[in-house]
């Protein structure tokens, strides 16, 4: 059984992160949806043999979005906003990197679930993106905008 000071400061942190959890979460479908777009595209166009390539342009595309939405909606009125061009440039810069690490993540086990188990790579990228998105959600908060969404 969960202790119940263990459950009550679970309780709290999801109350304190549940809207922008939200937010964050819808900024990610967005930017998620333009990486499956961009993915779709490229592999009609391109074919299978050039899947890593066209991960790539669909990380960098999707990534960007989701940045922009997270910075001017999700954390509009709250943590660190340096407003200089600047400053969003290196917001923009530690965000796309703290994603990648994430996106190394959903990719390798989209890479696994095509390569060992045949699932096309579409519903590959789900998986590996819903196994990733904690730890883009808690790391991007704290080093990107400097929330603290475990205190």
């Amino acid at each position: 059984m969960i202790s119940h000071r263990l459950r009550d400061r679970m309780v709290e942190l999801i109350r304190k992160n549940l809207f922008r959890s939200i937010k964050y979460s819808l900024s990610g479908y967005l930017g998620f949806f333009v990486l499956e777009i961009v993915t779709y595209l490229g592999l009609r166009l391109l074919g299978y043999s050039r899947i890593v390539e066209i991960d790539a342009v669909a990380f960098f595309t999707g990534v960007s979005l989701e940045f922009l939405v997270n910075e001017y909606w999700t954390t509009r009125n709250e943590g660190f906003h340096e407003s200089s061009l600047r400053g969003i440039f290196i917001r923009l810069g530690k965000f796309q990197v703290l994603n990648l690490l994430g996106n190394i993540i959903a990719i390798s086990i989209q890479l696994s679930l095509l390569h060992f188990f045949g699932i096309y790579p579409l519903l590959g990228n789900i998986i590996g993106s819903a196994i990733a998105f904690p730890f883009n959600y808690i790391i991007q908060m704290k080093s990107v905008w400097k929330i603290n969404v475990v205190n």
